[in-house]
């Protein structure tokens, strides 16, 4: 059986909104997990270069890690953005565990000039947890940056995801998966009802 990570869809936009993606489905009570095992996690940080290629090669012969902690840091994110996309409001609890893990990256990062300009990183040697650092830092950036207003919560799967429309309007994760389903549903309630109607009308 393939592995899942490789066909599922990069919808999110920023690399800590891919993270909480790897679910099938946000708005499901019994959604299928998509991160079940480290390789799981390993296909994840390869598929979308949280690491360079060298890097990756050397952190991949890393003893594996915990998949509790990788997925508490995944729902903690989740939390957090999915708060705010629903409400336009940040809960103070919903910072705790993100803080948890920015507490223990800021030991290894330091601020470097790079081609895009000053940045935040971890520019040293590689360590078993970095991908989930890295993680932890890009959900910083979007927090603390331009583009917070920008996350959004599909209005079909509830995947997490930012908005590059002009208008800003988007509300769907992806147009061609979670956008044509949502239309097709609208058209079958208002087919279903307009037969309706037309069943009570006076023959």
């Amino acid at each position: 059986m393939p592995n899942q990570i490789e066909g599922i869809t990069l919808d999110g936009g920023w690399l800590c909104l891919d993270f909480t993606n790897t679910v099938s489905n946000r708005r499901e009570a019994k959604f299928e997990e998509y991160l079940n095992t480290w390789e799981d996690y390993v296909a994840w940080v390869r598929r979308l270069g949280v690491l360079s290629e060298a890097e990756f090669g050397l952190w991949q012969q890393m003893p594996p890690g915990d998949m509790n902690e990788v997925r508490a840091l995944r729902e903690a994110i989740f939390e957090l953005f999915n708060h705010w996309a629903l409400t336009g409001a940040i809960h103070p609890a919903h910072l705790d565990t993100l803080n948890g893990f920015l507490h223990e990256v800021y030991m290894y990062t330091c601020i470097k000039v790079t081609e895009n300009g000053l940045e935040r990183g971890i520019f040293k040697k590689t360590y078993p947890e970095k991908p989930l650092w890295l993680i932890a830092l890009s959900a910083e950036s979007l927090l603390l940056g331009d583009r917070l207003s920008r996350v959004k919560a599909c209005d079909n799967c509830g995947w997490l995801f930012l908005d590059t429309s002009k208008n800003g309007t988007r509300r769907w994760c992806n147009m061609d998966t979670c956008g044509s389903q949502a239309k097709a549903k609208a058209y079958y309630h208002r087919k279903k009802e307009e037969d309706s109607r037309n069943t009570r009308l006076p023959g």
